[in-house]
């Protein structure tokens, strides 16, 4: 029935969060040759799949959760193995985190076009429109046609498309303490590497970027400027626009110093074109753009977007209430 092993899906899924594509086809999918109309209608039976969950489940249901939370206990160097219900917590985890990175992340329409393609190289487009009318049933039957392409198309097409969408994300952790609270060292995050392609930075994302100096080295802070606007930080209290900025997220350690001290006076300036001021949440622990100036758009790399897992350095135990978390 299935033109791919589940066990090559669930391989191609498992290395989806592990940031690996050893073994995943890249070949590109076929498209039919059909009229407008007649498309209209396969996509029509797409997006009702992509919109009733029923294709993110069944992906889910192919999902290496057993691998992937072997992956989490040895990367992580855990005090104790994972319990039988924290294995349940980690599958639930692991569902989310797919849905973040392949769906969530992935680009405009991505999953109704392809399927749509699929369809036409299946169906008639009578045999679209019937499936589109009886849908509500048709999903309810496990024996049914809708169900059957679904789970084919997940074992035939998914590995070939799994590198497209995964392109969208990339994986990081956290390892210093500059956007305490919002990430700790031991957080692990997912960033959408394509936030930025057709849109700009906002005040409040938290970006990835990447300093222009030999080594390259990766910060992730707080866009709290955008290009045109004038920044002044007099004792720790930070003005945009000569506005002062409630800033519930950050985080002082110390009180204010002197004034010369550009870590907590620093300014005026106005943000250049195409470049952005950025600081961490954990202002006495962090090197941003009071140090380093405002970063040109070209060395972010993404917006981080999700705690997908946390595990504290010091006790080597899972933070599981930072699980799932969206990043604000």
């Amino acid at each position: 029935m299935f033109g791919r092993s589940s066990n090559h899906v669930a391989g191609c899924l498992l290395v989806t969060c592990s940031g690996l594509w050893v073994g995943c086809s890249t070949a590109p999918v076929v498209q039919s040759d059909r009229d407008s109309e007649s498309q209209t209608v396969f996509h029509q039976l797409a997006e009702l799949e992509v919109a009733s969950d029923r294709l993110y489940e069944s992906i889910v249901d192919q999902a290496d959760v057993a691998g992937y939370s072997h992956q989490l206990e040895v990367e992580s160097e855990l005090a104790d193995p994972f319990t039988s219900p924290e294995m349940e917590r980690i599958a639930r985890s692991f569902a989310r985190s797919l849905r973040v990175m392949l769906f969530d992340l992935a680009p405009a329409d991505f999953w109704e076009n392809h399927l749509a393609q699929y369809y036409a190289s299946k169906l008639s487009a009578a045999e679209a429109r019937w499936l589109v009318r009886r849908y509500s049933s048709e999903i309810l039957t496990s024996t049914s046609r809708v169900q059957e392409l679904r789970w084919n198309f997940v074992t035939d097409r998914l590995p070939d498309l799994l590198p497209a969408v995964r392109a969208q994300s990339q994986r990081l952790q956290i390892s210093n303490e500059a956007m305490v609270p919002t990430l700790l060292p031991g957080d692990r995050v997912i960033t959408h590497r394509a936030a930025y392609h057709a849109a700009e930075p906002q005040r409040g994302d938290i970006v990835v970027y990447r300093y222009p100096d030999e080594n390259g080295t990766l910060f992730l802070q707080r866009v709290i400027g955008v290009p045109g606007d004038r920044i002044d930080i007099r004792n720790q209290v930070v003005s945009v626009n000569e506005e002062a900025v409630a800033e519930s997220y950050a985080q002082h350690t110390d009180r204010s110093s002197m004034a010369g001290n550009v870590r907590d006076n620093f300014g005026p300036m106005t943000v250049p074109p195409d470049t952005y001021f950025v600081l961490g949440d954990n202002r006495e622990e962090s090197l941003d753009s009071r140090f380093l100036g405002p970063i040109n758009k070209e060395y972010i790399l993404g917006q981080v977007r999700f705690i997908y897992w946390s595990v504290d350095p010091n006790t080597r135990t899972p933070r599981w209430d930072r699980l799932d978390q969206p990043v604000r």
